[in-house]
């Protein structure tokens, strides 16, 4: 039987492509009662407290969190900087502060390039002191996309955040209730950051201080369950991701049982990773009726299951159609970057790549976001999940 801790944190979009850290504080505060507090304070505050280079550090969020959080004996405790020299040292932090303290961690993804919230592990037992457990997955909350304001500022200002509000109504409203299997968190999510120039990449969050007798991580490999020589159909990665729904017990209870539970695995679309070399996954809606409820992931070569997320009701799924893509296309000019100039989509002057893409990028902090891939002469665009076109993929900045 496995054991979960899923709290209910708050769910915030960031209202900037750089305010994940703030986000992230504003959940987490609002989460432990110091109520919804405005992103622009909370992002000052950790940009006056982070080192060069970072738009929020490990430090300026600490400070943040410290300097914002109520006092008792509304919150009783405290935050520091959580520094695991390895993966398993990260995430074990992570689990004791669920397990312990019952407040969401804010944890760097993506190298050193982005922050969410973990507030919630599936575990094969309880963690409790003497056990020996293995992590089966984690909850988070990712505060990607920007709220749609961002791209608009003169016309429309962020709006306000409140408890509820439509954060994490799926589309350009971002992604409540994630759940992130423990072998695409190691591979994808939490992959390390030198933050302190100590020489090797630390795995860092910033959760509570206190280290009392917990239980042993185990770590055990992967689950492959086809052989990686080619890729797998699309009749294979639905049925992978409704087994694989299964065996984490996802329909048990919480938002994402409410998600899955009767839902069935309706069609793919494939995404080739570019951070990568020969990676690829499948998204994989989930219907009730003719209604989407969820979206996982499995990985296209060796069917491991990934994640899911839920959509809340009545939301669109954030993958663009391929006609929808070229539609945006054909209604402008495309900027092909580079000082290059603008040119129109010009019908038998293109190639489509058949399958969608994504790495972590400043225009994509979710896997659940990739892009659409066009190639017109040498020069390649991108089309996101809102049928925005860019001329390149940025590398991700610090925090």
């Amino acid at each position: 039987m496995t054991w979960t801790k899923n709290l209910t944190t708050p769910y915030h979009q960031q209202d900037t492509d750089y305010y994940c850290g703030a986000a992230v504080a504003q959940m987490i505060l609002d989460s432990i009662g110091s109520g919804v507090l405005d992103q622009n304070t909370l992002y000052a505050s950790n940009h006056a407290h982070s080192s060069g280079g970072w738009y929020t550090s490990p430090d300026g969020l600490n400070y943040t969190l410290n300097a914002y959080m109520p006092p008792p004996p509304t919150f009783n405790s405290f935050f520091i900087v959580e520094r695991g020299n390895t993966e398993p040292d990260g995430s074990a932090n992570i689990v004791r502060t669920l397990y312990f303290f019952g407040v969401a961690t804010g944890t760097l993804v993506y190298g050193c390039g982005h922050w969410v919230a973990v507030r919630g592990v599936q575990t094969d037992l309880e963690p409790k002191p003497g056990a020996t457990y293995v992590i089966q997955g984690f909850y988070i909350n990712n505060p990607w996309p920007p709220t749609p304001s961002f791209y608009t500022p003169v016309l429309a200002p962020p709006p306000p955040h409140n408890d509820p509000d439509v954060c994490g109504g799926g589309g350009d409203r971002g992604i409540a209730n994630e759940y992130v299997a423990y072998a695409d968190w190691q591979m994808t999510y939490h992959t390390g950051c030198d933050a302190y120039g100590v020489g090797f990449p630390q795995f860092i969050s910033v959760c509570d201080p206190r280290r009392p007798a917990f239980g042993t991580l185990r770590i055990v490999g992967g689950t492959r369950l086809k052989r990686g020589e080619h890729l797998i159909s699309s009749a294979e990665a639905i049925e992978l991701a409704r087994s694989g729904i299964s065996e984490h017990e996802l329909g048990r209870e919480g938002a994402l049982a409410d998600a899955v539970r009767d839902a069935h695995a309706a069609e793919t679309h494939l995404v080739q990773r570019l951070d990568h070399v020969d990676e690829f996954y499948y998204l994989v809606t989930l219907r009730r009726g003719q209604a989407a409820t969820a979206v996982a992931r499995v990985d296209a070569l060796h069917g491991t299951f990934l994640g899911v997320h839920a959509l809340p009701e009545g939301a669109r799924t954030h993958i663009v159609n391929r006609d929808a893509a070229l539609h945006a296309l054909r209604g402008q000019l495309v900027d092909l970057g580079s000082a290059l100039g603008r040119v129109p989509l010009r019908e038998g002057a293109y190639c489509f790549y058949p399958a969608l893409v994504w790495r972590p990028c400043q225009e994509s902090r979710s896997p659940y976001y990739p892009f659409h891939q066009i190639t017109i002469g040498s020069s390649i665009i991108y089309i996101g999940y809102d049928g925005r076109v860019y001329s390149k993929l940025h590398d991700l900045g610090r925090g």
